[in-house]
């Protein structure tokens, strides 16, 4: 997992993302690298109210200078915990640790597919930008659904960075009307077959769909599970998921903390 750093951090930039959503830059005193996909775990309040940190995706990590990165986390306001951190301002605090997790491993594909529901589409933006690094870098093309225009979280910066974009919404009120997963299964035969290579994130039923379609269409497919966690160190196993263990037909369950986020997606044992 590399360099974990535990500490203060403060919030150096705040904007709003959407009605629910916001995106805070943190300076963390540690320069050491984040593999797109890992998480890091927060501590909203020194208090113990909430008493469990929460997990966030990296939507970037940049090195700020020697011994400094600027993390960039992007979340919605979905309970008690985030509500607190949305309220936080500009040169407060928050308990950090970090980074955690397993990311996104391997050269990527010719052709490389991303699919994203609502926050889900948080660890594609670190992601892209690693991508886009690599000479000659890969075709990418995005699949981004939301339940309304206003939860396709940072779509444009995805259009600036060059990527092709499908959106699709559950009220009709950008791209296609419906689920991502559908239109994924509309577009994908234009895309083919060969050196192409699913990634996905998002909500249980999304993943569990899109692990349907690349195990049909026999497509390598890697998947960030969203989960909640306890400790985020593998000790209180609150995040398991169930896995294929080495005996054949046999499964285990897996930390989703310590093992994941990222999994190979032939690996997981769906319900």
């Amino acid at each position: 997992m590399g360099s974990i750093w535990n500490g203060e951090t403060v919030i150096r930039r705040k904007r709003r993302m959407g009605p629910d959503a916001w995106k805070i830059v943190l300076e963390v005193p540690s320069d050491g690298p984040v593999i797109p996909g890992q998480f890091c775990h927060l501590r909203i309040e020194p208090s113990a109210d909430p008493l469990l940190r929460r997990p966030f995706s990296y939507w970037d990590a940049v090195r700020a200078r020697r011994g400094v990165s600027h993390v960039t986390l992007v979340f919605a306001v979905v309970g008690r915990g985030t509500a607190l951190l949305a309220r936080k301002r500009v040169g407060e605090t928050v308990g950090y640790l970090g980074p955690l997790g397993n990311g996104f491993r391997g050269k990527p594909a010719r052709t490389c597919v991303l699919v994203a529901g609502g926050v889900g589409i948080v660890p594609f933006h670190h992601l892209v930008r690693r991508f886009r690094t690599l000479r000659p870098p890969p075709r990418l093309v995005l699949f981004f659904g939301g339940r309304t225009a206003s939860r396709l979280y940072g779509i444009g910066e995805f259009v600036r960075l060059g990527v092709e974009v499908h959106a699709a919404t559950e009220d009709g009120s950008r791209g296609r009307r419906g689920l991502v997963t559908e239109l994924l299964e509309e577009r994908l035969p234009a895309l083919g077959g060969r050196g192409l290579r699913l990634y996905a994130c998002g909500p249980d039923p999304m993943i569990e769909a899109v692990v349907e379609i690349a195990r049909r269409r026999e497509l390598p497919c890697w998947v960030s599970l969203e989960r909640r966690m306890g400790c985020a160190l593998g000790a209180c196993g609150a995040c398991v998921v169930r896995v294929a263990a080495d005996r054949e037909g046999g499964w285990r369950h897996s930390r989703v903390c310590c093992e994941g986020p990222v999994y190979d997606a032939r690996r997981l044992v769906l319900p």
